[in-house]
């Protein structure tokens, strides 16, 4: 494993490589830290790439500019992260807020890109959005994990929590885990909220039938955050791209076993 802090002038974005092989690239979603476990090196097959992993800015243990902030802004930071790591080109597996983040870094900086996967993104625009979680800033931890975990799989519901009350609660202790770390300090807080506001601008659909990387777009079919048809837009509009629908919801990855092999042999694949 190598880490260390990429140092982009304004500030400072923590990154991780571990593996070998053909280079991945993992953006990830709202909330997320690297510290979190499972961690996508915890995927079956992650073991077959060399595999960059990172803290937005503003989250885990990234730190925050002080300027206005965009959805360009993520994608720049990636662009720069790659020069300080040395990677020219590589795979890219967006995930969530991720997949929003790698649609405007694919499309900024195309020659970085050999491969691209979406998951349970949305384009924004007349391709659908994704919850606005920017309504959700006022709330509690403890109200954000009880409401996302929710829309996160349509049947994660009252009824199927009462009837399954161990698996909900370790559901709701994973989305408590993400909230919480960013809920109750001041200044991941105030980060949480750019981020909101920034992902709320997010409409990248009119521009995307100019995408022309080989690209996977993948959605759960119970996803409430990010849903189905959102996918299914995107890769209507998307050239050289195919739709994968997976069993569960906006954490599919998790709940299908058959997902992570999909999108690993897509990136092996030479075409």
């Amino acid at each position: 494993m190598k880490s260390g802090f990429a140092d982009l002038a304004t500030h400072k974005i923590f990154y991780k490589i571990r593996g070998e092989g053909s280079r991945l690239l993992i953006i990830t979603g709202t909330n997320s830290d690297t510290r979190h476990t499972p961690t996508i090196y915890d995927a079956p097959g992650s073991g077959a790439f060399e595999l960059l992993n990172f803290d937005h800015r503003g989250m885990g243990q990234s730190s925050t500019p002080d300027a206005p902030l965009t959805m360009q802004c993520y994608a720049d930071d990636i662009a720069k992260l790659l020069d300080v790591v040395g990677w020219e080109k590589t795979a890219v597996i967006g995930v969530s807020f991720g997949g929003m983040v790698a649609q405007h870094f694919a499309l900024s900086y195309p020659e970085k890109v050999n491969k691209l996967i979406l998951c349970c993104a949305s384009s924004g625009g007349e391709g659908g959005s994704s919850y606005p979680l920017e309504t959700l800033v006022d709330y509690t931890a403890e109200e954000y994990a009880s409401f996302i975990m929710k829309q996160m799989n349509l049947k994660h519901n009252d009824d199927w929590q009462a009837d399954h009350p161990k698996l909900a609660k370790r559901i709701y202790d994973y989305y408590f885990q993400g909230a919480n770390a960013s809920y109750n300090n001041p200044d991941k807080y105030a980060a949480m909220k750019e981020q909101f506001a920034a992902r709320a601008d997010h409409d990248v659909y009119d521009r995307l039938k100019t995408l022309n990387i080989p690209t996977l777009v993948a959605c759960g079919e119970l996803d409430g955050v990010a849903p189905p048809e959102n996918s299914k837009a995107m890769a209507g509009v998307i050239p050289n791209s195919r739709l994968e629908t997976f069993k569960g919801g906006h954490l599919f990855l998790k709940e299908d076993a058959k997902a992570w092999p999909v999108l690993f042999d897509f990136l092996k694949s030479p075409h």
